[in-house]
């Protein structure tokens, strides 16, 4: 965008209003345009990102304009850039103090995902209620949804008690299903499914509208099949994790052109479990190649934002090391990970390094110290509320150090 490169912000800021309505109206259609093709072309949306950002910039800024900025923002932040990126999302919130409220909704909702992976992302998920506030201000209940959903998958991401996630997804269902919005109440109850295991509670969560969306929309089959890998994950189910993450491999391409906080977790798991069936596969050099990319993902965002991403980059490090039999390093980077969740109050995680920590010292046959670690892992998982986690590794701890 050679219009824009020459441009300050303050100059951005100070354009003049746009007052031909039939570009306003163009604007409106090319801005429903941009929202509707992220999930089904997303590599078609940069190209409408520009088309609003060049009659914004001259033909003047019309109350749609701070969309086509925020977007810009989210489409860098995903490819790489996530410095620029920011920039251009805090300038979408600037812009609408000058051109009216009329999206804020949109713009707080994808601005606030962006700065996820700059700020600390306890604080900055807060920005949503601001969002959902906007939303429903504007009579915009799909944004309203959006907000409260995204806000719940952040308090996911930041170790938010399980308990408390429980009855915050109870929520998001309720409010999805009042409104009619299928895949929300899919993908809450998809997320609440895994809660409530972790728990440890025998509650069923019936989905009946899981089929249908599983077999017609991309975004819910991804979320099927990682959800699925995720749990089969955590309570180590080998031969269940590897089918879910392969088919979870197998459908990622068509994704969101936005950076979103669900790619956190999408990278982490199955890059964790890469790592896992690279250490029993014959097939070690491809999942080594997903382990790595997942890693190199960490290491770039942990550039923007170390309080949420060192921790999880160095828990695949520590993984990756474990793999390739360089124990040495695989022990300090268990450490960095483990210290630097603590740090960073990501309880769940720190649970998990010291249980993956523990592994690797029991398959070193350093007992004294698996069993330390796997202690540990167990008191960080019931301050997490995962009492079923827990029962879990007690079962395995207790068959394995008889």
């Amino acid at each position: 965008m050679t219009l824009l490169s020459t441009c300050t912000d303050d100059e951005i800021l100070n354009t003049r209003q746009m007052t031909d309505p039939s570009m306003i109206m163009a604007m409106k259609f090319l801005t429903k345009l941009e929202f509707g093709m992220t999930q089904t072309k997303p590599r078609s949306v940069p190209f409408v990102t520009q088309k609003i950002i060049e009659l914004s910039l001259a033909k003047g800024m019309s109350p749609m304009s701070p969309i086509g900025f925020v977007y810009l923002g989210s489409f860098m932040s995903k490819w790489g850039d996530i410095s620029s990126g920011y920039r251009f999302v805090k300038l979408a919130l600037s812009l609408l103090d000058k051109v009216g409220a009329e999206s804020a909704g949109e713009v707080i909702c994808i601005a606030t995902q962006v700065k996820i992976f700059v700020e600390p992302i306890q604080a900055a998920l807060e920005h949503h209620n601001d969002g959902y506030a906007a939303s429903m201000v504007a009579g915009d209940v799909y944004n309203a949804l959006l907000n409260t959903s995204l806000r719940r998958a952040c308090m996911y991401v930041a170790g938010v008690n399980l308990q408390t996630m429980q009855e915050e997804y109870d929520e998001i269902g309720r409010l999805a299903k009042e409104n009619n919005h299928s895949i929300f109440l899919v993908q809450a109850k998809q997320v609440q499914r895994d809660v409530l295991r972790l728990i440890g509670s025998d509650e069923e969560v019936t989905i009946p509208e899981e089929e249908k969306l599983v077999a017609s929309n991309n975004s819910v089959l991804k979320s099927f099949f990682f959800r699925n890998a995720h749990i089969s994950f955590m309570f180590r189910s080998y031969d269940d994790a590897k089918e879910y993450v392969s088919k979870f491999y197998d459908c990622r391409e068509n994704a969101w052109a936005n950076l979103m906080v669900f790619h956190i977790n999408t990278a982490l798991y199955p890059g964790l479990i890469s790592f896992w069936v690279a250490r029993k596969s014959r097939d070690a050099q491809c999942w080594f190649a997903r382990g790595n990319e997942s890693k190199l993902t960490f290491k770039r965002w942990a550039e923007s934002s170390q309080w949420t991403f060192e921790n999880k980059w160095y828990l695949l490090e520590a993984e990756e090391s474990f793999s390739h039999n360089d124990y040495e390093a695989a022990k300090s980077f268990y450490k960095q990970a483990i210290s630097s969740a603590k740090l960073h109050k990501f309880v769940h995680e720190e649970a998990l390094a010291y249980e993956l920590a523990a592994y690797f010292y029991l398959e070193l046959g350093e007992t004294g110290q698996s069993m330390e670690y796997f202690l540990a892992a167990h008191e960080r998982y019931h301050e997490w509320g995962a009492f079923g986690k827990c029962n879990s590794l007690f079962e395995f701890v207790k068959s394995s150090f008889n």
